[in-house]
């Protein structure tokens, strides 16, 4: 295995795993705090998990985020391609990559508003609401983190359709939609 292939299996097993867990993390602590509080409503001394709503909001963004840069991996985003289909190879090629340069710049950008983002709230000192002893910017480093994956994916996007035979972009990127959206890995 070479060193892109061990990479591709690394950031998509984080991609995965880290959307799967914090669905099921976000699910979870919400059932349990919708349970205190009902259990509340008989015994008011209980109270509420004041923390809940808050973590299971950052476990819910996570997995949507990380879910988002592994559906580029799957080519599983919204995609119409019914328009290329009719232009000649070379022109349908040149779309594809354009339209695939296009996502990089903006995932890249995305990934460096993020990285200021986090760094401004490091730097002001921003405490989470519930969670009064972590810094807000240990929860939003999900956003970076999953902007440079899908920035990858789409570079990688760009160097597979840029080696394909013009004749082939078309046909491939349809098989690997329907490969992608029935195989499960």
């Amino acid at each position: 295995m070479n060193f892109f292939q061990a990479l591709d299996r690394v950031i998509a097993t984080m991609n995965k795993s880290v959307a799967v867990f914090g669905l099921a993390a976000g699910i979870v602590i919400t059932a349990i705090n919708v349970c205190v509080r009902y259990i509340a409503g008989f015994y008011p001394e209980i109270g509420s998990l004041t923390w809940a709503e808050e973590v299971a909001r950052y476990c819910f963004l996570w997995s949507a985020f990380f879910g988002a840069a592994y559906g580029f991996r799957k080519g599983v985003h919204i995609a119409v391609t019914m328009l290329i289909e009719k232009f000649p190879p070379s022109l349908a090629k040149t779309c594809v990559l354009l339209t695939h340069l296009l996502n990089s710049v903006f995932l890249g950008f995305m990934f460096y508003a993020s990285l200021m983002v986090c760094y401004l709230n490091y730097e002001i000192g921003y405490m989470s609401e519930a969670l009064h002893s972590v810094p807000l910017w240990v929860f939003l480093l999900c956003l970076p983190i999953a902007f440079l994956g899908a920035t990858y994916r789409s570079l990688e996007k760009i160097y597979e359709v840029s080696l394909m035979p013009a004749d082939k972009v078309v046909k491939s990127a349809e098989e690997e939609m329907i490969h992608d959206s029935v195989v499960k890995d």
